[in-house]
C-alpha cells in the first residue's frame, strides 16, 4: 500500500499532523512494564527485547493482571465488532 501512495506522489503516510516537539516528548514518556521494579518504567530497546533502565531487566507492555483483563476484554469484544 505504501508503495501505491508513494507512486501517486502521496508522501506522508501517517495523517497525524504533529509537531517533532510533541513526538520527542511522547518518545521520552513512553514507559513498559517491569516485573524486578513493580511499576512502569522508561527502556530502552533493542532488535528483540526492551529493558528497564533502573534494573536493566526485561520489561513487558502490560503487567501480568493488566494483560489478562485485556485479552478478556478482546475476547468478550471480539464478535461484536463484526
Amino acid at each position: 500500500m505504501a508503495t501505491a501512495l508513494l507512486y501517486r506522489g502521496v508522501t506522508n503516510i501517517h495523517p497525524t499532523s504533529t509537531s517533532s516537539a510533541t513526538t520527542q516528548d511522547s518518545f521520552y514518556r513512553e514507559t513498559k512494564w517491569c516485573a524486578e521494579c513493580a511499576a512502569q518504567v522508561r527502556y530502552l530497546a533493542s532488535v528483540n527485547h526492551s529493558f528497564c533502565v533502573q534494573c536493566g531487566g526485561k520489561v513487558r507492555l502490560f503487567a501480568r493482571d493488566e494483560q489478562t483483563r485485556v485479552v478478556e476484554a478482546s475476547q468478550r469484544h471480539r464478535y461484536q465488532a463484526v
